[in-house]
C-alpha cells in the first residue's frame, strides 16, 4: 500500500504540473493572438482531454494516498475551487478553435471539480421524516474556546433547541457550564468536551491514553449512552488533533521565505505533518472501533478535522452514515469561518449508525467560532434493532 500511496503521490503532482501548465497555455491564448493552425487544434485538445484526467488522478491521489503521504497530506486542507481556474479558459479555448464537440471534456472536468473534489450534494429524496415517530436532533459545535463570546455560542445553540448538545474546545468552562444547566437536565464536562441534554446519562466513558510513536497521547473523545426517545444510544464527542500545528511548523519563518528558499518543497518539514497524521488517525481509529462494538445504535458528533476525500476518514468511518450526505445538500463546508471569509472544507461532522436515519441537516451560520455548528435530527430507522 506504502508503494501504491508514492505512485499515487507522483501521479498527483503530476497533474499539478499539468493544471498549471493548462492556466498558463490558456492565458497566453486569450491575451496573444495566435494564428490558427493544426498544432494549435492539437494543442488545445490535448490540453482539454489532460485537465479532465489531471482532476480524476488528483481525487484518487487525495482518497488512496490521502493523509500517508506529506502532499497530499496537505492538499486536503487547501481550498479545491482553485482546480476550476483552467475550466473557463480551456472552454473559450475549444470554442475559439472550432472544437465545440469536444467541449463535453470540459462538462467532465466540471463535475470532477464541483462533484468530487469540492463535495457538492444534492439533496436526498428519502430523508422525509416519519411524523407519528420521535426525532431525536443532535448538534456539535467546536467553539473555539468561546474566543467569539460565550453568549454568541448559546445563541446559536438555542437557535436550534436541540436535545443533545456535543461541545468542543469548549474555553470559559464555568460560564458555559452554567449556561447549559440552565437549559438542560444533565450536563458533563471532561477536558475541552461539554456534552448536554434534556435526557438522563446512563453511562459515561473516558478512555486511557493512546501509546503513540513512544509517547502516551490524549484519545481526544469521550463516550456517553443517553436514554432517549429513540431508546438507548451511545453518543460519541470527538475532536482528534488538528492539522494547524503541522502546518506552522511548516510555514517556519514565513511562507514566502520557505518557498522561496525551496526549503517547502525538500519536504524537510514532511516528519512533523506525517507525525501529525498518524496521531490523528490513531485517534480516529480508537473512538470508531470502540463505537463498532457498542450494543446501542451510535451518533459520533464533532470537529473531526477530516475533510472529504481523507483516506483517514474512508478508512476507520465509512461504516457510520454521514448526516449531510444523507440529509444535507449543498457544501457543507464548516471551517474556516470569519467574517470576512467563507470557508472551504467540511471536517465537523455528524454521523450515525444504521439502526438510526438522518431526516433533516443544517450548518449554522454563527461567526461566534471559526466553526460553523451541524444541526441533525435523527429518527429509528424501520426494524433497526
Amino acid at each position: 500500500m506504502e508503494r501504491i500511496a508514492c505512485v499515487l503521490g507522483a501521479l498527483f503532482l503530476a497533474a499539478l504540473v499539468g493544471t498549471l501548465l493548462a492556466i498558463s497555455w490558456g492565458a497566453v491564448h486569450e491575451v496573444v493572438p495566435v494564428r490558427p493552425s493544426k498544432r494549435r487544434h492539437r494543442v488545445v485538445l490535448l490540453l482539454g482531454i489532460a485537465y479532465p484526467v489531471a482532476l480524476l488522478v488528483v481525487a484518487l491521489a487525495l482518497r488512496f494516498a490521502g493523509e500517508r503521504w506529506w502532499v497530499t497530506g496537505v492538499a486536503l486542507y487547501l481550498p479545491r475551487l482553485g482546480f476550476a481556474a483552467p475550466l473557463p479558459l480551456l472552454v473559450l479555448a475549444l470554442a475559439a478553435s472550432k472544437m465545440r464537440r469536444f467541449l463535453w471534456t470540459q462538462a467532465a472536468a466540471a463535475f470532477l471539480v464541483v462533484f468530487t473534489l469540492m463535495g457538492l450534494t444534492l439533496p436526498s429524496p428519502g430523508a422525509a421524516a416519519d411524523p407519528s415517530a420521535p426525532r431525536l436532533r443532535v448538534l456539535s459545535y467546536n467553539v473555539n474556546s468561546d474566543y467569539g463570546g460565550t453568549d454568541h455560542v448559546v445563541q446559536e445553540i438555542d437557535r436550534y433547541e436541540p436535545d443533545v448538545v456535543l461541545l468542543q474546545e469548549i474555553g470559559d468552562q464555568e460560564v458555559l457550564q452554567r449556561e447549559m444547566r440552565a437549559r438542560y437536565s444533565s450536563v458533563t464536562l471532561n477536558g475541552q468536551f461539554l456534552l448536554a441534554t434534556r435526557y438522563a446519562i446512563l453511562s459515561s466513558f473516558e478512555p486511557d491514553k493512546l501509546p503513540i510513536d513512544g509517547k502516551l497521547r490524549s484519545p481526544r473523545y469521550i463516550a456517553q449512552t443517553i436514554a432517549t426517545p429513540l431508546g438507548p444510544i451511545a453518543v460519541y464527542d470527538v475532536h482528534p488533533l488538528s492539522p494547524r500545528f503541522a502546518f506552522h511548523e511548516m510555514r517556519g519563518h514565513g511562507l514566502r521565505r520557505e518557498i522561496l528558499s525551496g526549503r517547502l518543497f525538500t519536504g524537510a518539514s514532511a516528519p512533523a505533518m506525517l507525525e501529525n497524521d498518524r496521531v490523528r488517525a490513531a485517534q480516529v481509529e480508537a473512538f470508531s472501533q470502540r463505537a463498532e462494538r457498542e450494543s446501542f445504535p451510535v451518533i459520533i458528533g464533532g470537529d473531526t478535522n477530516l475533510p472529504d476525500l481523507s483516506y483517514v476518514l474512508h478508512r476507520h468511518l465509512s461504516r457510520f452514515q454521514d448526516g449531510f450526505v444523507k440529509a444535507g445538500s449543498g457544501f457543507g463546508y464548516t471551517f474556516p469561518s470569519t467574517a470576512t471569509r467563507s470557508p472551504w472544507m467540511r471536517i465537523d461532522r455528524i454521523l450515525a449508525s444504521d439502526q438510526l436515519r438522518f431526516v433533516r441537516f443544517e450548518v449554522g451560520t454563527s461567526q461566534a467560532s471559526d466553526h460553523l455548528c451541524v444541526v441533525a435530527d435523527l429518527q429509528r430507522r424501520p426494524g433497526g434493532s
